[in-house]
């Protein structure tokens, strides 16, 4: 991403440090990432994840858990909630407590632009009977095993980190070879 002007006093920036920006009147401006967050149900047997397809670009088409940016003052678990009501229409009563699960990195393409994004995971459990409903950007929602999920298929770095933490939180059961 390339800042141009200075938000302070709106003079021509160079880039100091790759991340680091000034302008002729000193002021110094950082480029950090922008927080994210997603999540990734599992299933009672331990072996099947639930994921969304994105609906728009970029990545439209592909696997993700549900998730997005924090709005201005929130935490990475307010964001949760508000994005799971979003995109799926479910509330904090619907699933599980909140559990850390892993953090990642993307370069998320965007109006033209790359925009650095750090991502913060985390794992949960439906409760019996939760009705999902695909909305925003996402256009469905399908079970997964865990263990034979192509890893193309997914939409970023992050959601790839996720699902290699998962599996490793929940080793793929072997059956009984008698």
């Amino acid at each position: 991403m390339e800042m141009n002007f200075c938000r302070r006093c709106g003079k021509p920036l160079e880039s100091a440090d790759g991340h680091v920006f000034r302008c002729g009147t000193g002021h110094t401006l950082y480029l950090n990432s922008s927080p994210a967050t997603a999540v990734f149900f599992i299933a009672d047997d331990n072996q099947r994840v639930l994921l969304t397809t994105r609906d728009r670009e970029p990545f439209k088409g592909m696997l993700e858990g549900p998730g997005g940016f924090l709005d201005e003052h929130e935490t990475f678990i307010e964001a949760t909630h508000r994005e799971l009501k979003e995109e799926l229409g479910i509330t904090p009563d619907d699933y599980e407590p909140l559990q850390y699960l892993s953090e990642g990195y993307v370069e998320y393409p965007f109006g033209g632009e790359v925009v650095p994004v750090a991502c913060i995971g985390f794992w949960s459990r439906l409760y019996p009977n939760v009705k999902l409903q695909p909305m925003d950007d996402v256009s469905a929602v399908n079970w997964y095993d865990l263990h034979e999920l192509d890893l193309a298929r997914l939409s970023a770095p992050d959601i790839h980190n996720g699902i290699l933490a998962l599996r490793k939180l929940f080793p793929q059961e072997r059956g009984n070879d008698v």
